[in-house]
C-alpha cells in the first residue's frame, strides 16, 4: 500500500483510543456509588420491616398456591428410576490430617 495512507491513520486509531479512554474514565468517575447494606453492615429498621414484609408477602402468596397431585399418578412419572448408589462407610483418617505423623 501507499505510505501516505498509513500515516494519516495511525493518529486518527490514537485519537480515538484516547476518546475512549477518557470517556470511560468520564463514566467510572462520575456514576453514582451503591453502598450494599447486606455487605457492610446491619440494615436499618426500615430495611428490616422492607424485607419482613417482603417475606410475609411471598409466605402469603405460597400459602395461595395448591399443587396439582396427578402428575404422580402418571405412568410417566411412575416408570422414572432412581439412578443413586447407596455408599459404603469408609474408615475415619487421622484427627488432624495436616500434623506430622509422628505426632499420631
Amino acid at each position: 500500500m501507499n505510505e501516505k495512507s498509513h500515516n494519516w491513520r495511525n493518529p486518527i486509531i490514537a485519537i480515538v483510543f484516547l476518546v475512549i479512554v477518557i470517556a470511560a474514565g468520564y463514566f467510572f468517575a462520575t456514576r453514582e456509588r451503591v453502598v450494599d447494606e447486606v455487605l457492610t453492615g446491619t440494615p436499618t429498621a426500615d430495611q428490616a420491616a422492607s424485607v419482613e414484609g417482603d417475606l410475609l408477602t411471598t409466605l402469603g402468596k405460597l400459602k395461595k398456591l395448591k399443587l396439582d397431585k396427578s402428575i404422580f399418578e402418571d405412568t410417566t412419572w411412575q416408570s422414572l428410576y432412581d439412578f443413586g448408589r447407596t455408599l459404603s462407610p469408609e474408615p475415619k483418617g487421622r484427627i488432624n490430617p495436616f500434623a506430622p505423623l509422628s505426632a499420631e
